[in-house]
């Protein structure tokens, strides 16, 4: 990232809205994560983008193995420019490439479930970086993902219907363990270069014309 083409950029964006991302910046984190396998409703899609935005989570992880990820923009009301979507669509398994690729990364691989018999969310304790896994509308995850998965956790029901709608499990999840994240004693901030990193990214999309504005800072710059 360059330090002087984020001045430059800055130069057209408000006192306000810098302010604004700041303050979003200080509380975005990648220590916790959100996965997604094989969904395929669109409005289910652009309520998680919307979730992991509302929530600070910088990261959604989306897997593409039979359904293709499609957002709905008037659902979704623009959270995609600031949450980074990464897509897992060109493996002969994808569920197991993204599992690698995030433990790989530090991450503890956690399965959502419905059933009654596992640990509950609200038990969850954060001692390393967490990636939580959510299947498909009507099956749930696939059984690669409860095999790869280093632990389970299920939402405690005490109804007659089974589970709730994915966008909302999702929703309920996110911000039961955003708290306890931030209660965790990790260091869960984003760093000073991935914060400036996101800062002229969003500057970018506060701006009218910023691909013009590059064009311009670059061209000078060769002179």
């Amino acid at each position: 990232m360059d330090a002087r083409l984020l001045a430059y950029i800055g130069e057209y964006v408000t006192d306000n809205r810098k302010i604004l991302i700041s303050q979003i910046l200080a509380k975005r984190t990648r220590t916790m994560t959100v996965v997604l396998e094989d969904i395929y409703q669109s409005q289910n899609a652009s309520a998680v983008i919307r979730t992991c935005d509302c929530f600070g989570i910088q990261d959604l992880h989306v897997v593409e193995n039979k359904n293709t990820f499609k957002v709905n923009p008037k659902v979704v009301h623009g959270a995609s420019k600031w949450v980074t979507v990464h897509s897992y669509n060109s493996a002969e398994e994808n569920t197991e490439e993204c599992i690698k690729s995030l433990r790989a990364k530090g991450y503890r691989i956690v399965a959502t479930t419905p059933r009654q018999d596992a640990p509950k969310v609200y038990d969850y304790t954060f001692d390393q970086p967490t990636a939580v896994l959510f299947g498909t509308e009507l099956t749930g995850l696939s059984e690669t993902a409860f095999q790869l998965a280093d632990e389970e956790l299920t939402i405690p029901m005490y109804g007659f219907t089974e589970s709730l709608n994915l966008s909302v499990s999702v929703s309920l999840v996110t911000s039961i363990l955003r708290d306890k994240l931030n209660d965790s004693g990790l260091e869960w901030a984003l760093s000073r270069e991935e914060k400036d990193e996101l800062r002229l990214k969003w500057y970018k999309h506060s701006v009218s014309r910023a691909d013009i504005l590059e064009r311009e800072f670059m061209k000078n710059l060769g002179e």
